[in-house]
């Protein structure tokens, strides 16, 4: 049986104040976005309709993680041009062994790379700021609101991994 690992409640009200920087929707454009992007740093997009922003404004995800939902209504996958498909199971609220394997195949998979979760994706942003390299960027919505850009460092590592701790995933 697959191993499944919940998000406890204290974590739950922590994760709906994004952290990180926060571009408004109304500010979400090429030139706004230029400066959030590195050059030659990974980018990862977490969220269908923040997949599709990027992809929209001409900035290619290398991996994208989508679930065909947008604030858990089915919706149309984004149209991307994805070498590499890796498809897990991921229940609401939870990280399971399979979605934290596909996190790290992810890696080192032909890019770009799309995840497509049967679930819930958001959680998957977790181990993927615990576990790529330094300086990735993450990138996933906030509804209603905008997109939040996390360049990875250690102070976001360290957060997110007492995180996981806490749902009993020691990365």
């Amino acid at each position: 049986k697959m191993k499944v690992y919940s998000l406890p409640k204290i974590l739950r009200d922590r994760l709906k104040h994004p952290s990180g920087k926060l571009i408004k929707n109304s500010k979400v454009n090429t030139n706004n976005l230029k400066g959030e992007f590195v050059s030659k740093a990974l980018i990862v997009a977490v969220g269908d309709a923040t997949t599709e922003t990027l992809l929209s404004l001409g900035f290619i995800p290398n991996i994208e993680v989508v679930d065909g939902r947008e604030m858990r209504i089915a919706r149309k996958l984004p149209k991307s041009n994805y070498e590499s498909l890796i498809k897990v199971k991921n229940p609401h609220s939870c990280l399971t062994e399979e979605s934290l394997q596909a996190v790290s195949d992810a890696l080192s998979a032909k890019m770009p790379v799309r995840i497509f979760v049967d679930g819930e994706e958001d959680l998957l942003a977790l181990p993927i700021m615990a576990s790529y390299p330094i300086g990735t960027i993450v990138v996933y919505g906030q509804p209603r609101i905008g997109l939040v850009f996390n360049c990875l460092d250690l102070e976001i590592r360290k957060s997110v991994i007492t995180m996981l701790n806490m749902m009993g995933i020691y990365l």
